[in-house]
């Protein structure tokens, strides 16, 4: 990647047609998903869950992406990105407010799994249109809208976390998804349609290749590992640190804070270092914040330790999605590697909650950081097929 090829402060106020639809899209999913991690501890208390049975019924946000992510693609190519990501918005933000109110375990359960299927299709249809939006003006921007998701992350957990403190559930719910129904509708009438080459080929059968199924199961473990704190890092600062509600929102905020800082510098830092020094950099310092997390007793330190996971964790999404755009079939391979990220997701949640109901959630955290290194080392073997490809 080229220098030029990086979307400078000039190109930003001459780009908004293009960037700020779609960063505000990647903006509220984030906020949506932060708030969610805050009210994690409130929910289980309210359905009177323990870590297993709520591991089990997260697995319905999982199914419920996965289902969705399998129709998105087709919906893509027929509608365009943008009418996806407007209905896929409406699904998540409703299901926002029943998740934070219902103590019914068949409601939850339901409302987790169009939660999910909201998000998922949402997901699919802003990278999508990211990947469209680097195609058709040359430039390198996927780092920055990912890290517009994360901004959004951190402002959801901490005005999720704030509100609850001092409103209800409900209150709180109505508040923010009021909020960011008025930003994004105040933005998405910019989103114009894009047309590209790559797009364009997606109708045709799509084979998966040694490279996109490798790049898909190093994603698969990322969004395991990046789910995991979102999920179970407010519990974690609840039960094993004691702290209270209002503060156990925290260990998300501060990941969520790294993690954007990190990816609006991601373009940088993989033009001047290489991706390959960028990824296995990024699984050590993920690796170290996990055992800071899960070592210490103190508040502050646990919090550190979630935010060096947020800052190793940054930019492996955004670099495999990234990579996934320079095969034979971009578009395909993108919608591959988000669906398998998000089936990683999916298959997480019961297997961590069970590890950490038999075990403790420091070790279940301690299992995912074992997941950062391999991440590490299969970028190695990504290179490796990158070079015989190209041979």
């Amino acid at each position: 990647m080229t220098g030029s090829a990086l979307l400078t402060p000039q190109r930003y106020r001459s780009a908004y047609r293009f960037w700020l639809p779609t960063a505000m899209a990647f903006f509220v999913n984030g906020v949506g998903f932060g708030g969610w991690a805050a009210q994690v501890p409130r929910a289980t208390a309210r359905l009177g869950a323990d870590e297993g049975a709520f591991g089990l019924m997260l697995l319905g946000m999982g199914i419920g992406a996965v289902l969705a992510m399998a129709f998105s693609g087709r919906l893509i190519s027929r509608y365009g990105a943008g009418p996806l990501m407007r209905l896929s918005f409406v699904i998540f933000l409703a299901t926002y407010i029943v998740l934070s109110t219902s103590s019914s375990w068949g409601v939850f359960v339901a409302a987790l799994l169009l939660f999910g299927a909201g998000g998922g299709m949402m997901d699919v249809a802003m990278n999508a249109y990211a990947s469209d939006v680097e195609a058709h003006k040359n430039w390198r921007v996927m780092a920055s809208f990912h890290g517009m998701w994360s901004i959004g992350g951190l402002i959801g957990a901490a005005l999720a976390s704030t509100m609850l403190a001092i409103v209800s559930d409900l209150t709180q719910a109505l508040v923010l998804t009021a909020a960011l129904a008025g930003l994004f509708m105040l933005c998405q009438h910019n989103l114009i349609p894009l047309q590209h080459p790559a797009a364009e080929r997606s109708h045709q059968r799509f084979v998966i290749g040694r490279l996109t199924l490798i790049l898909g199961l190093l994603a698969a473990l990322s969004f395991a590992a990046e789910g995991a704190v979102r999920d179970w890092s407010s519990l974690f600062l609840a039960n094993e640190i004691r702290t209270t509600i209002d503060r156990a929102g925290w260990g998300f905020a501060a990941f969520s804070a790294t993690m954007a800082i990190c990816r609006f510098s991601g373009d940088w830092m993989r033009s001047r270092f290489g991706e390959r020094n960028v990824v296995v950099l990024s699984g050590i310092v993920a690796v170290v914040g996990f055992a800071l997390a899960v070592t210490s007793a103190d508040y502050l330190v646990v919090v550190a330790g979630f935010a060096l996971v947020g800052l190793g964790l940054s930019n492996i999404v955004p670099i495999l999605i990234s990579a996934a755009g320079r095969t034979s079939a971009p578009g395909s391979s993108i919608a591959f590697v988000v669906s398998l990220g998000y089936a990683g997701y999916l298959a997480s949640p019961p297997i961590l909650g069970l590890i950490a109901a038999q075990a403790s959630l420091a070790t279940m955290f301690l299992i995912v950081a074992a997941s950062c290194v391999v991440i590490s080392a299969g970028w190695m073997l990504v290179e490796k097929t990158m070079v015989s490809t190209s041979a």
